[in-house]
């Protein structure tokens, strides 16, 4: 049983949910998605703190960025390491913790001699499931990979990540009078996203910097909405869907440092059938 990131809504917040199923007994796989050393294996970052209800978490991600610079693959930009506690520690069953501002739930049920794992991830906003997919597809398969599945290595990240971008990726621009407004989300801070807005040129976005845009910076508790508001649309899907394209690159760039290029023909068709639907 595999289930690769189903995009759901859990108490009016957009989650993210993988199904596993493993051969092992359940209290091997406990071990792998629980126990420091095993969960470095496959997990984003080293998971520091007591596994206890209540107890802090720190999530220092420094050895897999650097292993992931090395190997020329997206990583996290240099930035506050992410802090949570443990919400649910109920052996061999429940593991539940928060991640920054998001929580994370691992579930772990007994199927036959072996052992069905449900991952589930509240999002901070709808803006983000492409790209969090896409990375716990990747570690999942380490996990997979770390109990004896054989499941290929992939070499070709981007494929992966335009995969889920075709799947999962940001919701459409709203229509609001002749205008278009974007609303995007990022882990990082308004002063980060804003000097990021002055360098179009680092995620792609030089080429329209003179056009009738406006942007709006909120802050968050863990980092910031981002809007975009487009004057001169028009009936230019061509245009519409470039800036879509644009707006994932720009997450991309301030999720990961890197430029990702992204084809923003792979937009048009939905922009055009929105804009038609406001005549």
């Amino acid at each position: 049983m595999t289930d690769d990131g189903r995009l759901l809504t859990i108490d009016g917040r957009p989650a993210l949910r993988f199904e596993r199923r493993y051969r092992q007994p359940i209290d091997r796989v406990w071990r792998a998605v629980t126990a420091p050393e095993e969960m470095a294996r496959w997990f984003p970052s080293n998971v520091e703190g007591d596994r206890a209800v209540g107890a802090a978490l720190v999530f220092d991600d420094s050895a897999q960025r650097a292993a992931d610079e090395e190997a020329g693959e997206p990583t996290r930009a240099d930035g506050e390491i992410f802090r949570g506690h443990v919400v649910v520690h109920d052996p061999p069953n429940v593991f539940s913790f928060t991640w920054g501002g998001e929580l994370l739930r691992i579930e772990l049920h007994p199927d036959g001699d072996g052992t069905r794992l449900v991952f589930t991830h509240l999002l901070s906003h709808r803006s983000i499931a492409h790209r969090t997919g896409a990375g716990w597809h990747a570690c999942l398969g380490e996990l997979d990979r770390m109990l004896g599945v054989d499941v290929p290595v992939e070499d070709d990240w981007m494929s992966v990540f335009e995969e889920f971008v075709d799947r999962l990726g940001p919701e459409l621009a709203h229509v609001d009078g002749d205008a278009l407004v974007w609303e995007r989300y990022s882990h990082v801070g308004p002063e980060e996203v804003r000097a990021a807005l002055d360098r179009p040129e680092d995620w792609g976005g030089a080429p329209h910097a003179d056009e009738a845009i406006s942007w709006e910076v909120v802050p968050d508790e863990h980092g910031s909405i981002i809007r975009l508001r487009h004057e001169e649309i028009g009936d230019d899907a061509e245009l519409a869907a470039s800036w879509h394209a644009l707006l994932v690159q720009l997450d991309m760039y301030l999720a990961a440092g890197q430029l990702l290029p992204v084809d923003g023909a792979r937009f048009r068709e939905a922009y055009a059938s929105l804009l038609a639907s406001r005549r």
